[in-house]
């Protein structure tokens, strides 16, 4: 599936074009900028990726859209950071990420009887950084602030002017936890740009990964709000069964977090090999996944902790942007593997996992329903593929041009927009993770609840720390 690229004109207003597919057939994902453009980014139902794109003037001069639509808050104040943009009718102008190890003031509330406290930026385990100022009346949240950026790595930068094929394996390792869904993405985008399309077992192949990557993290999420309830024979069962999809996953791929089983061309030579030990895994997996879910949701009194926490209405979801399973909690239809189908997904129809309160109840409740969609998807890819060796990996040479890729990832949709030049390297990479996306929905999921809340609340999202500071 090409990507659509409408380019406006000086006479046409880009703000208000914007704004109309923002609020219309398009699903906002974010925006970039490069030396002389700014670029917004959307996903339409089966036609689809499709970009708008405004050249920049000497100055740099854009009006911000944030303000209707903040979606694009964090994307906007990254591209005044990081590229110069000159914004106007900017709401939070603050920089969006540390500079010389210097953090902004974080936005807080005022009024009779509110104080403020911070957590982090270090926190109490193994963890990156991230700082989180309450705004608080008593026990209650009025406002929560939270700013990461400390561990910023500029990686974008960092890769332009290598070779597309080069960057493959950075790519892969900018976080862990989504790094099959990442390397998938950016595989289709190479692969569109040389014109090549790979074969029906290299798409269940990657199917495959991606079903692997999805349990493992659902798993480790659903032990973790455990963990925020309270609840901690949950938080250690639910950790051990994280662990077993770990060693399917090194069994697999080669690897526990599945780094460079897909590829540009295909998926490693070295994958995929011991199939009958994965089949085996897989079905002793998904037993013991099921037993531990019946059990999690059978518990009465975690189940009415995670009820009423972190409501996000299904207007919120939208106005920022949510995705994934925090989107689909909150009344959301959208995955990408059925809203716009790539590779095995367009022949192995998903039954799309839906809830509406919007709480940390649904978000659990949707990922349970998707870890058993995932097992059903292993299972029939697997047998689809049976025990034939997969195809060799094909040649890619990607050609001049620009592209982007979604793919639905355990947290939702990954994105990757490239633009590759005339000697094959790359110019502009820009990457959106769906843990950037939904860091500023745990922000207003905490409004109104209590501090105590946090953790839970925090831990029903799970959201990714590196790929936001990529």
């Amino acid at each position: 599936m090409t990507t659509s690229i409408q380019v406006l004109t000086a006479g046409e207003s880009f703000r208000e074009r914007v704004l109309a597919e923002a609020a219309g057939p398009g699903v906002p994902l974010g925006a970039y900028a490069d030396a002389d453009s700014l670029h917004y980014l959307f996903l339409r139902e089966e036609g689809g990726p499709f970009v708008l794109t405004h050249r920049l003037g000497e100055s740099l001069d854009a009006s911000a859209v944030s303000g209707i639509w903040p979606v694009f808050s964090w994307d906007e104040r990254e591209m005044a950071q990081d590229r110069g943009v000159c914004f106007e009718e900017l709401p939070d102008a603050r920089p969006l990420w540390a500079e010389r190890g210097v953090m902004p003031e974080a936005m807080v509330a005022y009024g009779e009887g509110l104080m403020h406290f911070v957590v982090g930026p270090v926190h109490a385990g193994v963890i990156e950084p991230g700082r989180f100022t309450f705004s608080s009346g008593g026990e209650t949240v009025v406002h929560l602030d939270a700013q990461l950026g400390y561990a910023h790595r500029g990686v974008e930068r960092a890769l332009e002017g290598r070779s597309t094929l080069a960057n493959a394996p950075f790519v892969a390792r900018i976080c862990g936890s989504c790094s099959a869904a990442r390397s998938f993405a950016y595989a289709r985008a190479l692969e569109i740009l040389s014109g090549v399309e790979v074969s029906e077992p290299i798409d269940l192949a990657r199917l495959v990964f991606a079903e692997l990557e999805r349990i493992y993290n659902h798993v480790g999420d659903l032990a973790a709000s455990s963990s925020g309830a309270g609840w901690a024979v949950g938080f250690a069962r639910g950790m051990a069964l994280k662990e077993e999809a770990m060693r399917l996953n090194q069994i697999a791929s080669g690897h526990r977090l599945l780094f460079d089983a897909i590829i540009p061309g295909g998926v490693s030579p070295a994958t995929l090999t011991a199939r009958l030990a994965i089949r085996a895994g897989v079905a002793a997996l998904e037993e013991r996944t099921e037993r531990y879910v019946r059990d999690v949701f059978g518990n009465a009194s975690l189940v009415s902790r995670w009820h009423g926490a972190g409501v996000v209405s299904h207007d919120t979801s939208r106005a920022f942007g949510a995705t994934g399973p925090a989107h689909r909690a909150s009344h959301g239809t959208v995955d990408v593997r059925t809203f716009a189908p790539y590779g095995a997904y367009c022949s192995l129809p998903i039954r799309v996992a839906r809830a509406s309160s919007g709480d940390a109840f649904a978000r659990c409740q949707v990922k349970s329903a998707e870890l058993t969609e995932s097992f059903r998807l292993l299972r029939e890819a697997l047998a689809a593929l049976g025990d034939a060796a997969l195809p060799t990996v094909q040649p890619v040479s990607p050609a001049a041009g620009s592209v982007m890729t979604v793919i639905e990832g355990p947290r939702g949709a990954e994105l990757v927009a490239l633009r590759v030049g005339r000697d094959g390297t790359v110019e502009r990479l820009h990457i959106i993770s769906a843990s950037y996306r939904n860091w500023p929905l745990v922000v207003r999921a905490m409004e109104g609840n209590i501090v105590p809340d946090f953790p839970l609340v925090n831990k029903s999202f799970n959201l990714c720390y590196a790929c936001a500071d990529r």
